[in-house]
């Protein structure tokens, strides 16, 4: 049988966060790995949890990192600049993701790092940087295959399923779930909206690990509506419907501490019981681990 081992670099939603609340689950913008038992290699998004997972590297070797953006926004590509791999002659750093109406793939990644905003430029990297411009579709890394859906959130963003053997492995960055943005009762709008949602619940549908946006609780929803991220609710649903064995809530809201982490968890973990729902549920900790 397949193996695939997922670990988590970054986990927080919007904006780093380090301090004594956050602790447990880690301050760092959202980051993490997937490796295969036959040596497969995939980075995800490039928040500021891809410092530490340079950190983790001997970085005496060479590497090939083949790294899936899955959109833009400041908190998933602002540890790139940080990112040691990138310094070192030898290395080789494929870039995938998608652009925006405004800019390229590469645009957007070599923009960050004009000299206006930091003293590196990525002309000056001794890395070989490749970029791969994502439209909604599917390619291999190695013995991965790696099939795209485009998400709902206020810019292009994908998210990510990978299948090894056996094994699947899917991965939402940011998301919401499509909604009747006019609250009125137009049953083409309300027919589209279902009709997307229940495209999202095939492409996750039997994955073995599901990585998910989950920043919100229902109770802050009505004031977050339109923001492009899940509740705790609709994750957990979605999770459920597509008959996901393992979920992770993943992005979490900055402001969460981690004893309120630890309570989402012990009050689903405790409803999935009671109703004999089987989902084995996390929530994603910076530097944990999972093998499946």
């Amino acid at each position: 049988m397949s193996e695939l081992t997922v670990t988590f670099w970054g986990v927080r939603g919007s904006i780093p966060v380090p301090g004594p609340d956050t602790m447990k689950y880690g301050g760092n913008t959202a980051c993490l790995d997937l490796r295969s038992d036959a040596g497969d290699w995939i980075v995800f998004d490039a928040g500021t949890g891809l410092r530490v997972l340079g950190e983790s590297l001997d970085l005496s070797k060479n590497y090939t990192v083949n790294l899936c953006i899955s959109h833009p926004h400041w908190d998933h590509i602002n540890g790139f600049p940080f990112f040691p791999v990138i310094y070192i002659p030898g290395n080789i750093v494929n870039i995938y993701g998608p652009g925006t109406f405004e800019k390229s793939l590469e645009e957007i990644i070599r923009g960050q790092m004009q000299y206006s905003y930091f003293p590196v430029r990525t002309d000056e990297l001794r890395a070989s940087i490749h970029f791969y411009e994502i439209k909604n579709n599917q390619f291999e890394v190695g013995n991965f295959k790696v099939y795209t859906h485009l998400l709902n959130h206020p810019v292009t963003c994908y998210g990510y399923r990978v299948v090894y053997g056996d094994k699947v492995f899917v991965y939402l960055g940011d998301n919401e779930p499509y909604y009747n943005v006019y609250k009125d009762n137009d049953p083409e709008v309300i027919a589209f909206a279902k009709q997307m949602n229940e495209q999202l619940i095939e492409f996750v549908k039997g994955a073995d690990v599901l990585v998910s946006d989950a920043q919100y609780i229902p109770a802050e929803y009505p004031q977050k509506i339109g923001w492009g991220h899940s509740t705790t609710h609709h994750v957990i649903n979605l999770a459920l419907k597509a008959k996901v064995k393992t979920l992770f809530l993943f992005h979490h809201e900055p402001l969460r501490k981690d004893k309120e982490m630890d309570a989402i968890v012990t009050h689903y973990r405790s409803v999935l019981k009671k109703k004999e729902l089987l989902l084995e549920l996390f929530a994603a900790a910076e530097r944990q681990s999972y093998t499946f």
